[in-house]
């Protein structure tokens, strides 16, 4: 009697222990995928889904997006898109689970950021420039789950009346504490805000009007690329530029919430490389304006031969006001592609084309 018991329990064991691991099998390969249904007052209905119910990302795993050659379903003006998000092992770059999110729109800078505990994204709901078209913040984990953390605009009875209460750009720090803002846009009341990016709590207001008032020789629209956050999450900087021309930055200590202001040296461009934990910058000397248009580049170039023109390439520690020669070329209108790739040192590519490093003394 006491055999046949204990081969029953031992049968009744195996049973549960196959039973576990066919369900971890299973759920590992094949997650359990969840679909999800947003709706707000203003926007459709918009379905997410999922298939993996962590809400951050496990060290050993990274995410990010096909590139336009691996999809042709990315993000373009003015339309919005779906995007496929992706999640990936470290060490095997095997996919580890997907989810798609609806609705992405484009601007001049990326709409889409990614993080380890979330993705932050502009969305677009209705016909572009059409009234009641509305733009706004998501915040998505990597369940894929997302909520609508506000919105930046409504557009108006026409292209010039619009519900305006953000310009569509963002900034989130590396530690997902602080999102940057630029709110109210193009009015009296245009300011850079810094909010609590969980609770969205107002922590800072710079109104712009303060910065210029001191500063009227970098005046210009803002912008946050380049600039952006130090990697302690500590010094927040934007810009102002106008046309490719970037004027100058402002740094803000969350420490303390105050500010500096810098003027760019001549001539920096949207192009140059920033680096905002120590407040170097690239730029060019005796370089042509940006044009688009390879005729009146080629003009550029004829004059620069005839007079032996040299431009030359820079860094600029801002805070120090110390100059760095890195290159020269006897092309006016050559991008130099800079990169940062430590504090220390920056990647830039040759007139010949080879690729070499300068290092910071």
């Amino acid at each position: 009697m006491d055999t046949k018991k204990t081969a029953i329990l031992i049968v009744v064991g195996i049973l549960i222990l196959a039973s576990v691991f066919i369900f971890f099998v299973f759920s590992r390969n094949n997650p359990g995928v969840v679909t999800t249904s947003v709706a707000t007052s203003s926007t459709p209905s918009v379905t997410m889904i999922a298939t993996t119910t962590e809400s951050c990302l496990p060290s050993d795993e990274y995410s990010g997006i096909p590139t336009n050659e691996e999809s042709n379903t990315y993000y373009g003006w003015p339309n919005s898109s779906t995007i496929d998000v992706y999640v990936k092992n470290r060490t095997t770059s095997e996919i580890v689970s997907t989810f798609q999110i609806q609705n992405v729109v484009y601007r001049a800078g990326d709409a889409l950021k990614i993080y380890p505990c979330g993705i932050y994204v502009i969305k677009g709901f209705g016909e572009a420039d059409e009234p009641g078209y509305t733009t706004q913040l998501w915040e998505y984990n990597y369940a894929g789950v997302g909520k609508e953390l506000f919105t930046f605009f409504v557009e108006g009875p026409n292209y010039t009346e619009q519900v305006n209460n953000y310009y569509p750009d963002f900034s989130v720090d590396s530690d997902e504490k602080h999102l940057a803002l630029e709110q109210a846009p193009g009015e009296a009341s245009d300011s850079l805000v810094i909010d609590d990016t969980k609770t969205l709590q107002n922590l800072f207001t710079l109104p712009i009007s303060s910065v210029l008032e001191k500063n009227s020789n970098i005046a210009g629209s803002v912008e946050f690329e380049p600039g952006g956050w130090s990697t302690d999450g500590r010094y927040f900087w934007f810009d102002f530029f106008q046309d490719a021309d970037v004027l100058g930055f402002v740094r803000i200590d969350t420490a303390n919430w105050s500010y500096q202001a810098f003027v760019a040296p001549q001539v920096t461009m949207g192009g140059d490389a920033f680096n905002p934990d120590t407040g170097m910058t690239t730029y060019s000397t005796d370089v042509a304006p940006w044009t688009g248009d390879t005729s009146i580049d080629q003009q550029y170039r004829d004059q620069a031969q005839q007079s032996g023109q040299i431009t030359s390439f820079y860094i600029y520690d801002l805070l120090t006001n110390q100059n760095y020669l890195v290159a020269t070329t006897s092309d006016p209108t050559y991008y130099f592609q800079p990169q940062w790739i430590s504090d220390a040192v920056l990647q830039y590519t040759l007139p010949s084309g080879a690729t070499t490093t300068y290092s910071i003394p």
